[in-house]
């Protein structure tokens, strides 16, 4: 038996290693023009995920109203919960810098973060857990989620 009784799927599975995708570095900002339909795939790839009737979840890197704006035009779109994985800006700050990010990029970051918790309020924190902590509260939610709606 699978660990969690849902599909999920990640926006970053769909590219090759090198972010192409179809010839295509979906990845890169030089891209952004690919992006609205990377992003109306993805809504069909998760309407087709929800045929069998469980519960998806999709890590993805929208915002609410990127998601709407990709489903738009589509004849039946799944409907969908929102959550985000979160941590402190202080931490944020640590992390973006360990990998490198110029001090403008991490700036970025902490404000898309208050964009995104403006407008998606359920949180799983990932400061002081573990991964293993947070994939079993997201679990937890999912399925409670998936119990209070149907289609």
């Amino acid at each position: 038996m699978r660990e969690y009784p849902f599909a999920t799927a990640d926006f970053d599975e769909l590219p090759d290693s090198d972010g192409r995708l179809l010839g295509v570095d979906i990845t890169s900002p030089t891209a952004s023009a690919a992006w609205p339909a990377y992003n109306r795939l993805w809504v069909k790839v998760a309407a087709m995920m929800l045929r069998p009737g469980g519960p998806v979840l999709l890590l993805c890197p929208l915002a609410p109203e990127e998601w709407a704006r990709a489903a738009e035009g589509t004849a039946d779109p799944p409907r969908t919960d929102w959550a985000r994985l979160d941590c402190t800006d202080a931490e944020r700050r640590i992390r973006l810098a360990a990998r490198g990010w110029a001090s403008d990029e991490v700036e970025e970051a902490i404000k898309d973060a208050a964009e995104l918790r403006a407008s998606v309020e359920q949180e799983f924190t990932t400061d002081g857990r573990s991964p293993a902590e947070v994939a079993a509260a997201v679990a937890r939610w999912v399925d409670g989620s998936s119990a209070q709606h149907t289609g």
